[in-house]
């Protein structure tokens, strides 16, 4: 019984081999060791015992056996190894599958077995788990060879009982967790609370470790919902013990990630929520296990499938799943190693003497998550045989510990390992340093801790070096996890390993890159250059910070010879058995790795920054907004790739227009969230910085963003400059470095002047200035702006410029005053610091300053704040008072203050008068007493207003009152003042002083005398006044004269106060003072009085001039930043491209069901043929930003750091240090509008606009209004664009009509705006055109396959643009080879025995596209002539070149390419193309093939000759714009220009093309029909032919039928592809080519307008009858227009004399002269016995170059491709993870340029410049090969251009052309994708399926047709270039268990025409099979089958000439056809070639 269980479970494994070191007993010693010989015993027990259990048939038996083996394995651990051997593992798994449930009936027999099977059962769990204990080999053994899905099968019986079903689900648990006290884990009952459920796990918990065998808790993971589907309590069971389990330690978290349960419970969680079965609890178990496991890490598909979820179909975000993403963004662990002691990583180097002589360097990432208990743990030691050279271990304490044979004791180092963080430990050791130690440890970059030791000496022999990483001893308990580790056989400078430090523990590279800071994150590159800044103060910068500038500059310049090895996880291959291999690496010991990587990792694979960007936009509430923030910043914080990613789609500008949008969403939450993320630090504010300058500049600085959210944002936000500039201690650091960079007080005055802050608010606003001007306070950054801002808005001035509020109506001219106020209040607060008001008077002229601010008639708070200027200036200068005085600042201030005088004014002015000072006696001292006569002055105002209302004038109650207060306060400080302060009373000894006092004082009292009524006010006024006249008359400070002249006003007073007064006691002043002497003294000082009001007008005008000057500059300003900030906002909305790539069909959120549109892209192939299709424009609505109404609501623009935005002249650039007596211009700017601004953005960085022109750029019918234009290094075409008459860019609808109308054309100004660009080495060439017969054309050819064909207003602008083009063209090009020669496949044979080209080079090849065809002179056309008669190029190729020279192009419907009927057979089911019947007359013209029509031909010419008109045969034309679209009806865009030309709407449905017959008919045979000759695409393109976009068309009247596809000949079965075949196979026969002179004759020929030849057609259609230009009338020229459409355009004439004919002799398909060829004869193919080259048998050929200089192929070994036309040049990658990624550039054998991270799988050329690859990442990179064009330097270099996504696993294979401009790419997903190569974008896919099998591994593109092959495991497909399916070949009939795939390389025969194409494949068994497609074998009446057909196999021969013997074959690994020879390369680094014979 148990051999027939045993028998079927063998047959399933594979026995493992006996152990060598159990030996049989004869073998063993004689005399052995007790030991030993119980050792020998018990291994014989076991055997016997094993095989007693093979014998056992009864459970009692089983049961003792079972115990007996147990007790054997606890015996010795040598046992574990026996019990392998003898299959152990395999009985076990029998005896499990023998037990089965209990039976139904209750016998004595079933009782036995109810505790007898359970025993059992227990005891094979016991027996698995301790044979597996910490016995590493059989855990491995168990787990690949016998597998828990053996172990699950097995259990089935058992589990077919609920109850044992439950124990044995407990002993699966114990199983894992080597413990079988979880054995009754599940024995909860039924519909138990879930609190004891909790209760029961928590028990468990005491007993809880460290999962051993985590497989057996998937196992019970599975079983328990599948056995019991009803029961939620055991689900709940395994769900929270398996969340304590991975909350117990990280191991179990680790062990339990790799188990892939992530998916299955996130799906589980998605159900759950809407499954009403599910309770709350076990939904929230599950999320807690979910989140649990994802904090270690997730899958790229995992997280795949969490991003898909997250939205929902209504485009809503799902809150759940977010949260979930949410948390596990936030997840910092990488790829690591965790190692539980006892365990090991250990490296092997053999054959040396010791450690390396130049020292070493050891790096690591660890994480410590337990301290060794009781003793010291080694974390690395390297070991030389017995001997420990180096060991570095940690203490139970954490401390570092160090020992070297070089030293006598270990040493305890002064550093600490941090637990629960990743930390970076380096040492360091120098074989010999004379002045620092040579050990040296580095923790996270900084040195610690250093010993000053001899270096370990070596071995005096060679042996092997043992380098351990962790510890194996039995006593060893630590606990930790390492990520990466570096040994060098160099000590690294101690700088770079602060640097290396900063790269984090993900970096796995190899310190290669010159490039390297492009690892850092956006806090290690802070923290670097705050590190660098803080060591370089004083302006000193140490030799340290020198070396690590330059190594940040250059790269580390660590030679990779010096890495000696390196473990990480993505390079760590488990070798369990390779013990001994040498360099390998080794696990000892408990040892898991955590593959699974972050989220963020995962989000750069799917779809990089664009994916939380989208999340953002789709947010609707404030719980969305911050947790898709969350996603978003932490998706970045610590990936470069996806902070690149948001660098390079703008990403920042978008997020800051998505969050405009919703900025009332933003919570406190979402806001911390961002600024953390920009470098604030909300728990330690001091520490905050600004770490991302980039999203800080767009975010933070985005005021109009923070100005829509709550006030509490809004503050926080305001007051989070103060954190940066004054709390932080980095803040030098943010000032210098990041602040003062971005000129935030501009964009802060620029906000003050709009409604966007609530006035609540500007109190923040104007102290978040405060803060920024006060620490930046430089003339250009804060002085100017603020004063110029203070001119413009402290005063009305009328600026003579047009107000800004025509541009924007948000502008705040309400409040200007007094936010200027604000403004200058916070000036003179910083003012107050000596430094900065230090800098003021540096940069600016104070005293003009303090006028050009206080105005003619100041506020009173403006004029307070200008006295306390006046103040901080007299305390700063001692000689402020006399400059002020130069520039009449006193007597200002005397004619100014009266108007703005209040209690703060008067403050202020005495501020400036008094100064405090040290002596007791005299606290306070006059100052300036200048100011005195100023405040006389408004004494004497006031009392004027006072003597006004008193005679009679009424001004308001208000201001009287006012001013009777102000002069009443101003009498009592100047009475207290004058009693109290001796200073002040000397000040009168000056007579001006105190005759300024009586001039105030006279006038009043003289009239109070005369008021016929005194109020009580002036009464008291007077009295106080006369008081203090007495006092100044009674000091004795005063001179005599003044002092008599006072007393008398005072008698006149107290006449006034007291009309009774006895006048009689008056003193005669007269007498005391001589009048004569009083006359002159007035006289004086009334000339005195005039001079100074002379020149304060003088001085008031000059300022009020500066300030309209400064006030029409700050407008100009204003206007100008308004518009920019509006084109940005603009741009912004037009970035679109980054989410469309989300929703396109291989997005993450594809649109399913979506039909796509498409449309005939513009690329040329070969031949100007244009047959490749793109998707139509699409509406994005959901991915464009969108624009709101709110269009003038503008937020500040981040353009200062945009490498595409004009750099503004420096607004202060003038000098300010003029003559006073010049004009006061310090502060004007020439603010010069930007005209181009709404074209900048589109600018390559760094590229100025050197000329622009309005064009119509012209394709089809219509035209689109544009700019082209000639940039430095770009050329650029911008649809919907216009220069105007002052040079201003506008958009075309803005545009009067002359600058759009285009003669002609239809313009189209809402149809797709394109925006192109191009670099100049990118124009090939140029060709002026015609356009409608005006000679105002050109068209430019580029070498990427596009060209464009432009219209010019005039002539002259023409020829502007030919002279620039022409000395472009005249340059050297980087590749003069391209394109015509290495983009064409048959430029490539040329060089290399083509008979298919000749000497015409680039100018006329196998593949001749617009570039080539451009530039032909007569010479070049007579040797085009030449090689069509010598068959040298096709037919179709001459009549492109015949085209082309002719002037037509297919970019002009009026002009398209004209080519013949050739058949007149279209009713045959088979075409005989051997029979002359078949073709038509190509003698005649399409309207004389009929004697019919002949004859109405000659009638009408006769007729109109009759008559005296210009006679013609045919009234219309042989091609025309109405027949082009006519025939491309179905295809867009011609379907938009059919309509046009129609009006708007169909034809008839019975005149649409609908049936090839039918057209064919009308045009040669109907006499009413048409003559219409045909079109290119008749010969190229099916899709013309089908109606994909499932136009409706409408019925035809006399069929009933609907018009839908065209409808073929019975020959093309129904396929369009079929059609296309045979008709270029026609157009390719003998018979045209004998005939086809004929009809070129009557085209461009001599019977051009042949009356004979019946080839006359209306005088319109010849170029020179009509001009545009001299018909003035519009309606007359709209009606001559309309006539060129429906009459067409004769092409130009340009042969003079009958064509000459075709040589035919020989094989027609093959050039003259040529004897054989691979399709004609391919059985005559033999392979050369000797081998072009041979790389080893090391290296296989991957590729095979084409050397067209050395005319030599060069095969390509593993990762090496040759850059085309630099044989000198090539790339190197290594696929493998230890690479680290890296993509190198090789120039003459040196490596010239290292890329790291790029993990490139596979790569090919598409041209010199463009390097294609695939990557392990799953995206697909263009490069550009750049090459310097000046300077000595002429070294290549590699740029990234385009990240392409769209796959979802691995590229393997990648396939490019430049002619087609196409990629395509195969990927492990089972697709191959196509990409469009110049605009870098999705295109298509081809599916081979899902599965390993379906891995799409090679792929080729014919560069003749286009056609694509592609290849996986089980099918081989061929598709046209438009993946249009043709032939497909299944493979899995020929792959025999062969462990390569049935084909291993593909090539075409490249030609420019074949007649029967050839496909080549190479297979690993040494098979070259040649094979071709057809359609013949379809049955009749049936749609075209196209099949493979065999040509022949190639058997591959030895290097002997003979055939390789079956088994010892080399695979054929590379294919290529060059000319008619081929090559093939073999996996032995062999190449050869086949040849035809001579």
């Amino acid at each position: 019984m148990f051999r027939t269980l045993l028998t079927p479970l063998s047959a399933r494994f594979s026995f493992s081999p006996r152990l060598d070191d159990v030996q049989d007993l004869p073998n063993a010693p004689e005399d052995p060791t007790p030991e030993d010989f119980a050792r020998d015993v018990l291994v014989e027990l076991m055997r016997n015992s094993v095989d007693r259990l093979k014998a056992a048939e009864d459970l009692k038996t089983r049961i003792e056996v079972l115990s007996e083996i147990h007790r054997i394995l606890l015996q010795d651990s040598c046992t574990k190894d026996v019990f392998r051997e003898m299959d152990g593992f395999l009985v076990l798994i029998s005896v499990l599958a023998s037990l089965r449930g209990p039976p139904s009936s209750p016998t004595s027999q079933s009782e036995d077995s109810n505790t007898d099977i359970p025993e059992a059962t227990r005891l094979v769990f016991v027996c698995f788990s301790e044979a597996m204990y910490k016995h590493r080999q059989n855990a491995q053994y168990f787990k690949s060879s016998v597998t828990y899905e053996s172990l699950e099968q097995a259990l089935q019986g058992l589990l077919s009982d609920d109850k044992i079903a439950v124990q044995t689900c407990g002993y699966l648990v114990s199983l894992a967790m080597h413990n079988f006290s979880f054995s009754d884990t599940f024995t909860v009952k039924a519909g138990t609370e879930y609190a004891e459920v909790n209760r029961h796990i928590q028990r468990l918990e005491r007993s809880f470790g460290s999962i051993q065998h985590p497989e057996a808790l998937l196992l019970v993971f599975n079983l328990i919902p599948r056995i019991f589907p009803n029961s939620s309590t055991l689900r709940y069971t395994i769900y929270k013990l398996l969340e304590r389990l991975a909350s117990h330690n990280h191991r179990n978290c680790c062990g339990l990630s790799n188990l892939g349960l992530v998916q299955f419970l996130f799906a589980r969680f998605c159900d759950a929520k809407g499954d009403p079965a599910v309770t709350k609890e076990e939904r929230q178990a599950v999320q807690r296990l979910l989140r649990k496991l994802i904090d270690v890490g997730t899958t790229t598909e995992e997280a795949r499938v969490m991003f898909r979820q997250v939205v929902r179909e209504d485009q809503t975000l799902d809150a759940d799943v977010l949260e979930v993403l949410r948390a596990g963004m936030k997840v910092r662990w990488p790829e690591h190693f965790s190692l539980e002691s006892p365990a090991a990583l250990q490296v092997a180097q053999t054959g040396v003497r010791g450690l390396p002589q130049t020292g070493f360097t050891f790096m690591a990432w660890i994480w410590v998550e337990k301290l060794p208990t009781q003793h010291t743990d080694a974390l690395f030691t390297c070991r030389l045989g017995p001997q420990a050279l180096f060991t570095l271990s940690i203490r139970p304490d954490g401390a570092f510990a160090c020992h070297s044979s070089g030293a006598n004791t270990a040493a305890v180092l002064q550093a600490t390992a941090h637990k629960a963080r990743w930390t970076h430990v380096a040492v360091t050791h120098y074989p010999h340093r004379a002045l620092n130690p040579t050990v040296r440890l580095f923790i996270d970059g900084a040195l610690v801790a250093s010993q000053n030791w001899l270096y370990p000496k070596g071995a005096n022999v060679m042996s092997t070096l043992e380098y351990v990483l962790g510890d194996t001893r039995e006593s060893a308990t630590l606990a930790w996890c390492v990520a990466s580790v570096y040994m060098l056989s160099i000590p690294i400078a101690d700088l770079l390993l602060r640097l290396i430090h900063h790269f984090g523990p993900r970096y796995a590279g190899r310190f290669q890159a010159a490039d390297l800071v492009k690892f850092l994150t956006y806090e290690a590159s802070t923290a670097l250059n705050i590190h660098m800044s803080s060591n370089s103060s004083g302006g000193v910068v140490p030799p340290d910070v020198v070396q690590l500038r330059s190594v940040i500059r250059n790269g580390p310049g660590i030679n990779p010879t010096s890495i000696l090895w390196t473990i990480t996880p993505a390079s760590f291959i488990a070798d369990d058995e390779a013990e001994g291999e040498e360099q390998g690496v080794r696990i000892t010991g408990d040892v898991v790795l955590a593959k699974s990587g972050c989220l963020d990792l995962a989000m750069w694979k799917i779809g990089g920054a664009a994916l939380p960007l989208k999340l953002v936009q789709l947010a609707n509430n404030p719980h969305e907004v911050s947790r898709s923030l969350g996603i978003l910043t932490d998706g970045l914080r610590n990936s470069w790739q996806n902070s690149e990613d948001m660098e390079r789609f703008r990403g920042y500008d978008i997020l800051a227009e998505c969050l405009r949008n919703k900025s009332s969403l933003i919570n406190m939450t979402g806001y911390e969230t961002l600024f953390e993320f920009l470098g604030l630090d909300f728990r330690y504010p001091d520490h905050s910085t600004i770490t991302n300058a980039v999203a800080y500049r767009v975010l933070a600085l985005d005021f109009q963003l923070w100005s829509r959210t709550k006030a509490d944002i809004q503050r926080v936000h305001l007051e989070h400059f103060a954190t940066l500039l004054e709390v932080s201690k980095y803040k030098n650091f943010n000032l210098r470095q990041r602040i003062a960079k971005m000129g935030v007080v501009r964009k802060l005055l620029f906000v003050l002047q709009m409604q966007w802050y609530p006035h609540e608010m500007l109190p923040f606003l104007i102290d978040a200035m405060r803060v920024v001007a006060q620490a930046h306070f430089t003339a250009d950054d804060a002085i100017k702006p603020i004063i110029s801002y203070l001119a413009a808005n402290l005063h009305d001035a009328d600026s003579g410029v047009t107000s800004p509020r025509s541009i924007v109506s948000r502008v705040d001219h309400h409040y200007a005053h007094a936010k200027a106020e604000m403004v200058f209040e916070m000036l003179v607060s910083i003012l107050r610091s000596p430094d900065s008001f230090q800098k003021f008077t540096v940069a600016l002229p104070l005293t003009r300053i303090i006028l050009l601010l206080l105005g003619e008639r100041p506020t009173p708070a403006t004029a307070t704040f200008v006295l306390q200027m006046i103040r901080i200036s007299l305390d700063a200068s001692s000689t402020f008072s006399r400059k002020f005085e130069l520039v009449s600042g006193w007597n200002v201030l005397k004619s100014v203050l009266p108007h703005s005088w209040d209690a703060n004014v008067q403050r202020a002015a005495f501020e400036v008068m008094l100064q405090r000072s040290d002596d007791s006696q005299n606290p306070v001292v006059v100052g300036c007493p200048n100011i005195l006569s100023a405040i006389f002055s408004v004494l004497k105002s006031g009392l004027e207003s006072i003597e006004g209302t008193a005679g009679g004038i009424s001004p308001s109650d208000v201001d009287s009152a006012t001013t009777e207060t102000n002069v009443e306060h101003l009498l009592e400080a100047l009475i207290e003042l004058h009693s109290t302060c001796a200073a002040f009373r000397h000040i009168f000894k000056s007579s001006s002083i105190t005759q300024a006092f009586i001039d105030a004082y006279q006038p009043f009292v003289i009239s109070m005398s005369s008021a016929p009524e005194v109020s009580q006010a002036a009464i008291r006024i007077l009295e106080k006044l006369s008081h203090l006249a007495l006092s100044v008359a009674l000091d004795e400070s005063v001179a005599g004269s003044q002092k008599r002249e006072i007393m008398e006003i005072l008698q006149a007073a107290e006449t006034a106060l007291n009309p009774r007064y006895d006048q009689e006691t008056r003193i005669d002043s007269v007498a005391l003072v001589g009048g004569k002497a009083r006359r002159r003294r007035l006289a004086s000082v009334r000339l005195s009085v005039q001079l100074g009001e002379g020149t304060v007008k003088r001085s008031q005008a000059r300022i009020r001039d500066w300030r309209k000057n400064v006030g029409a500059t700050e407008t100009k300003r204003l206007r100008k930043l308004i518009l920019d900030l509006r084109e940005h906002q603009r741009q912004v909305s037009a970035l679109t491209e980054w989410a469309s790539s989300l929703t396109t069909e291989r997005g993450l959120w594809a649109k399913a069901g979506v039909a796509r549109r498409w449309r005939l892209d513009e690329t040329e192939g070969p031949y100007r043929v244009r047959k490749k299709m793109e998707p139509a424009e699409e509406k994005a609505s959901s991915s464009k930003v969108d624009v709101t109404a709110r269009t003038l609501d503008l937020q500040e623009t981040g353009s200062e750091s945009h490498s595409l935005k004009r750099v503004e002249v420096p607004p202060w650039a003038e000098s300010y240090e003029i003559s006073s007596t010049d004009v006061d211009d310090q502060l004007d700017e020439e603010i010069l509008d930007d005209k181009h601004r709404r074209v900048r953005h589109e600018l390559e960085p760094g590229d100025v606009i050197e000329a622009a022109s309005t064009v119509a750029r012209v394709f089809g019918v219509d035209s689109s209004p544009g700019l082209l234009i000639f940039g430095r290094t770009h050329l650029y075409m911008l649809d919907g664009l216009v220069e105007n008459d002052d040079g201003e860019i506008i958009d075309a609808h803005e545009a009067p009509r002359r600058l759009l109308f285009v003669p002609g054309s239809i313009v189209e100004l809402d149809g797709p705006q394109k925006a192109q660009r191009w670099s100049l080495e990118q124009v090939a060439s140029y060709s002026d055109r015609t356009f409608l017969f005006r000679d105002v054309a050109l068209e430019i050819y580029f070498r990427d396959s596009r060209s464009l064909l432009v219209v010019f207003l005039e002539k002259r602008q023409r020829q502007e643009t030919d002279d620039r083009l022409s000395a472009l063209v005249g340059r050297p090009s980087v590749d003069s080879l391209t394109p015509g020669l290495l983009a064409s496949p048959g430029g490539l044979m040329s060089p290399l025995r083509s008979p298919l080209v000749g000497r015409i080079g680039n100018r006329v090849g196998a593949t001749l596209n617009a570039s080539v065809l451009s530039g032909f002179r007569m010479d070049e056309l007579a040797t085009a002539q030449r090689k069509w008669q010598a068959r040298e190029i096709s037919n179709f190729t001459y009549l492109s070149i015949l085209n082309q020279i002719s002037g037509r192009t297919p970019s002009d419907a009026t002009q398209y390419p004209v080519y013949p009927w050739v058949l007149n057979d279209y009713s045959s089911t088979i075409l005989d193309l051997k029979s002359a019947d078949s073709f038509r007359d190509l003698s005649c013209p399409m309207g004389a093939l009929t004697p019919a029509r002949r004859e109405a031909a000659h009638s009408r010419y006769v007729n109109l000759e009759s008559v005296e008109e210009k006679p013609f045969h045919y009234g219309t034309h042989f091609s025309s714009s109405m027949i082009v679209c006519h025939f491309l009806i179905r295809m867009e865009p011609f379907t938009h220009m059919f309509k046009t030309l129609q009006g708007g709407d169909w034809d008839l449905p019975d005149r649409l093309f609908s049936d090839v017959k039918r057209s064919y008919e009308s045009a040669s045979q109907d006499l009413r029909g048409d003559v219409r000759e045909l079109i290119p695409e008749f010969f190229a393109c099916p899709e013309f032919l089908e109606n994909s976009n499932n136009l409706d068309f409408g019925i035809r009247q006399g069929t009933g039928e609907r018009i839908h596809d065209v409808k073929l000949p019975p020959w093309a079965k129904q396929d369009p592809l079929l059609f296309i075949v045979m008709h270029r196979r026609a157009l390719e026969s003998d018979y045209v080519s004998e005939h086809l002179p004929k009809w070129i004759d009557l085209i461009w020929g001599c019977k051009q307008r042949d009356p004979e030849s019946l080839n006359v057609f209306h005088p319109l259609s010849y170029e020179g009858t009509i001009d545009l230009d001299a018909i003035t009338d519009d309606l007359e020229r709209e009606a001559t227009v309309g006539i060129i459409h429906n009459f067409g355009q004769t092409p130009r004439k340009i042969f003079n004399s009958p064509h000459p004919e075709r040589m035919m002799h020989g094989i027609s398909s093959l050039p003259l002269g040529t004897i054989y060829g691979v399709a004609e004869d391919y059985h005559l193919l033999s392979q050369r016995s000797k081998p072009v080259k041979d790389l080893g048998p090391s290296s296989p050929v991957h590729d095979l170059y084409v050397d067209v200089i050395s005319e030599r192929v060069i095969p390509c070994g593993p990762g090496t491709l040759y850059i085309p036309a630099h044989s000198h040049e090539h790339i190197e990658w290594d696929a493998s993870p230890a690479s680290g990624g890296e993509l190198r550039l090789v120039v003459d054998r040196k490596v010239v340029q290292v890329v790291e991270a790029t993990y490139c799988s596979c790569a090919t050329f598409a041209d010199a410049t463009t390097l294609v690859t695939g990557s392990v990442d799953h995206a697909v990179r263009l490069w550009q090969v750049a090459r310097p064009t000046s300077g000595r330097e002429r070294t290549p270099s590699l740029a990234i251009t385009n990240i392409m996504r769209g796959h979802t696993a691995e590229v393997l294979c990648v396939a490019a052309s430049r002619t087609w401009s196409l990629v395509v790419s195969g990927s492990k997903d089972g697709s191959a994708a196509l990409w469009d190569l110049n605009r870098g974008i999705y295109v298509r896919s081809i599916w081979h399926g899902s599965g390993s099998s379906a891995e799409v591994h090679l792929a080729a593109i014919n560069e003749s047709t286009g056609y694509v092959a592609t290849c996986s495991r089980q099918q081989l497909y061929l598709h046209t270039i438009n993946a249009r399916p043709i032939v497909s070949l299944d493979l899995t009939m020929t792959s025999i268990a062969h462990p390569c795939p049935p084909m291993a390389s593909l090539a075409f025969l490249e030609r420019d025409y074949c007649r029967v194409d050839v496909l080549a494949t190479g297979s690993p068994d040494g098979t070259i099979t040649l094979r071709t497609w057809d359609a013949d074998d379809t049955p009749g009446g049936e749609k075209a089958q196209w099949k493979f057909r065999t040509l022949r196999e190639l058997r591959v021969k030895g290097l002997d000439g003979e055939r390789q013997a079956r088994g010892q074959t080399s695979a054929v690994t590379a294919l290529r056809f060059v000319g008619e020879t081929l090559f093939h390369g073999e996996d032995s680094g062999r190449t050869f070639s086949w040849e035809l014979p001579d």
